[in-house]
């Protein structure tokens, strides 16, 4: 079974939270002018964020079994 590289699979994983209509985390570093634009945004607890690294864990085995 091939391994999956953990970039691949946060980057798997925020892409399918972005699909949901989430976003990832919120940036702290951001200006505060920039932080305005944080409204109306639907953030992730760190549990959730799990839900959607474990799913995309899923789906790239089921790809990678696939091929």
């Amino acid at each position: 079974m091939a391994e999956i590289d953990e970039r691949t699979v946060l980057r798997r994983g925020k892409a399918l939270a972005a699909q949901d209509g989430f976003t990832w985390e919120l940036d702290h570093t951001a200006h505060f002018a920039e932080r305005g634009s944080h409204r109306g945004k639907h953030f992730l607890s760190e549990d959730r964020r799990q839900e959607y690294l474990e799913l995309a864990r899923a789906e790239l085995f089921k790809e990678t079994g696939d091929a």
